[in-house]
């Protein structure tokens, strides 16, 4: 009986060796498979964290320097046309057409040439002048002598200072303007004597190329014209229209 027992716990022992060689296997397999999912998700992990890392560092890059470089209106500046315009408007026209401005630059630019004896003088005779226009380059006018000064600062004074004194040259004056062979023939028709104030015509014609010429209507001002009619109306009241006729005007002929 006792023999019996024994062989009946046997293949119990058995039984439970083969069950625990089950479990092991069982172990094994599962570590194996973690590991391998541990494995796998980490590279993949690493894989994606990489690529877009260096495709957003490089994309940024690339277009914060394509910008800036494109767009570039520095060029354009308007400066330099604007500053030509300028440049030349002031040649042409002699800058600011006023009294102040012309005698200004004459007195700098035509030092040699005695027309004015002082700053005051040459304001004087600028104030009977028709102003005209910045354009004018020839006729009676501010503007004609404006420009023939400023020319005459910068190019050629011989030539230009005398178109901007007052009497013009031949050029800054009225094609109608009173002449000086004129008004001397008449001065020294109806002038004689101690009412005769120039040595000779040549005296006469040497100081009346000093004035400005005016019109033949002037009957008062410091112009030829002004000389020429007093001249005229002498022959009938010499002692009264010869002084106004004569170079210093005897307070008729004068600037007013």
């Amino acid at each position: 009986m006792r023999k019996a027992a024994w062989i009946f716990t046997a293949p119990m022992i058995l039984g439970l060796v083969a069950c625990g060689d089950n479990g092991g296997s069982t172990t094994e397999t599962t570590t194996d498979n973690a590991t391998q999912a541990t494995t796998t998700g980490t590279d993949t992990t690493d894989e994606t964290t990489t690529g877009t890392a260096t495709e957003s560092t490089t994309t940024g890059t690339e277009t914060e320097t394509t910008a800036p470089t494109t767009t570039s209106p520095t060029t354009t500046s308007p400066t330099t046309t604007t500053t030509d315009d300028t440049t030349t408007d002031t040649t042409t026209t002699g800058g600011e057409l006023t009294c102040d401005a012309y005698c200004g630059i004459y007195q700098e630019a035509c030092v040699d040439f005695a027309e004015y004896d002082n700053m005051q003088a040459c304001l004087d005779q600028c104030g009977q002048w028709p102003v005209g226009t910045p354009a004018d380059t020839a006729g009676d006018t501010l503007g004609c002598r404006m420009y023939h000064v400023t020319v005459a600062s910068t190019v050629d004074a011989n030539e230009h200072c005398p178109h901007a004194s007052p009497n013009g040259a031949g050029v800054c004056v009225d094609a109608a303007a009173p002449a000086c062979a004129d008004y001397c023939t008449t001065y020294f028709a109806n002038c004689e004597n101690d009412l005769n104030l120039y040595n000779d015509e040549a005296d006469c014609l040497d100081q009346c190329s000093h004035w400005y010429p005016g019109t033949t209507a002037d009957t008062a001002g410091d112009t030829v014209g002004c000389r020429l009619y007093h001249a005229g109306v002498a022959q009938t009241d010499d002692v009264t229209h010869c002084p106004h006729a004569g170079p210093g005007g005897a307070g008729v002929c004068v600037v007013q």
